[in-house]
């Protein structure tokens, strides 16, 4: 098909309920630095009943089209499809749907390639891996398995957070394409006010803050946090998703308490202002057993946080400012020293920090204008 200069591809991005997390985060950061050229339907999927995110109103702001869709787990394939083919012919032609729904990505592009839509990309968050015993665990990399040859067969396009995660989804012939999680570094930008004044909204002044960022969940491991707070003075404080019906979560809240620290730990929900929130926090940890990229490291660095990583994050998160360190998951007392040999940490100079942000392709405009090339390549096609 050939496009005309004035043409604007219609891109519809499929996702679930826009709450804080770092596939989020990349969505947010292309639609507040869309340069006009891509009209963007945002496709959300819900279970039961429709839900409200926390970035809703900023997407209806900014004049993003907002669409809803059952899930494939609440109406099955073929009524998904049906859902899909309806909702197609009510926004007219689609050039690219565009799926940040891991594995189910295959569903949603066997769905549109049924509506019609030509170009199909499924997008991949996460280096995945399965908890429990081993019999739940090959249950699941069975269905994973299914799921990798349905998006081999009906995705035309297949792009990830890391390579880690794009080797888990995606067959090893296809075409791999890595695109980097991103932030608006500007926002991040810390200053001794700006830290003052996260402490004080949160009632943290003279404390010591250990600090995360991403939703309450087995894979985060924040266990490990937990018992390396045990003989610190240090609060921990935890910026993401806690539902108190979860299991995790309770099984979280009934150690704090087991360990004596629940009076220094605190559950703060999503954040729709992390870019200011997250200066609260004096030492950032990210304990995951794995990421597929680890989107709030990104963010760390940019607001100069010392960051502390487990080894199943991603080398590629650190930008090179010499914030980062390693330490394994299951090390309490590498956690433990961490915590203990906390400082007041220096403020990097803001255009060091743009630069290396830069050069390593996670500053938001940029990164937003080379996916939006890729968008109007691929339609094209």
């Amino acid at each position: 098909m050939i496009l005309n200069n004035d043409y604007r591809p219609t891109v519809v991005v499929a996702t679930g309920v826009m709450n804080a997390g770092g596939t989020e985060t990349l969505i947010m950061e292309t639609l507040r630095h869309a340069t006009g050229r891509i009209r963007y339907i945002l496709l959300i999927h819900y279970d039961n009943v429709i839900p409200t995110g926390i970035f809703d109103e900023e997407i209806k702001d900014l004049g993003i089209e907002i669409r809803y869709i059952p899930s494939v787990g609440s109406v099955g394939v073929r009524g998904y499809v049906k859902a899909f083919k309806q909702l197609a012919d009510s926004i007219g032609k689609i050039d690219i749907i565009h799926s940040h729904i891991n594995g189910v990505g295959g569903i949603i592009a066997l769905a549109a390639k049924k509506a019609g839509v030509k170009h199909r990309i499924c997008h991949c968050h996460a280096d995945i891996h399965y908890p429990g015993n081993l019999i739940n665990r090959t249950k699941n990399e069975l269905m994973l398995s299914g799921m990798k040859l349905i998006i081999d067969r009906y995705a035309t396009d297949r792009w990830a957070c890391s390579t880690a995660a794009w080797n888990r989804l995606f067959m090893p012939w296809r075409k791999k394409v890595v695109i980097n999680n991103m932030i608006d570094t500007q926002k991040y930008a810390a200053t001794e006010e700006k830290r003052d004044a996260a402490k004080k909204k949160f009632g943290l002044e003279g404390k010591v803050v250990v600090g995360a960022v991403g939703r309450v969940a087995p894979i985060k491991n924040y266990e490990v946090i937990l018992k390396a707070l045990v003989d610190t003075d240090a609060c921990f404080v935890c910026f993401g998703r806690f539902d108190i019906n979860n299991n995790y979560c309770r099984r979280l809240q009934d150690l704090a308490t087991e360990l004596g620290i629940s009076d220094r730990v605190y559950w703060m929900g999503n954040s729709n202002s992390v870019a200011d929130d997250i200066h609260c926090i004096d030492l950032f940890v990210m304990p995951s057993f794995t990421e597929g990229f680890g989107m709030a490291a990104i963010e760390a660095q940019a607001a100069s946080l010392p960051t502390v990583l487990s080894t199943g994050v991603p080398k590629s998160v650190d930008v090179g400012l010499g914030l980062v360190r390693y330490i394994d998951p299951n090390d309490v007392t590498g956690w433990n020293s961490e915590i203990r040999n906390i400082s007041h940490h220096r403020i990097i100079p803001q255009n060091i920090i743009l630069e290396r942000f830069s050069q390593a392709g996670f500053d938001s405009p940029d990164g937003v204008r080379m996916i939006e090339d890729k968008y109007i390549a691929i339609s094209k096609k």
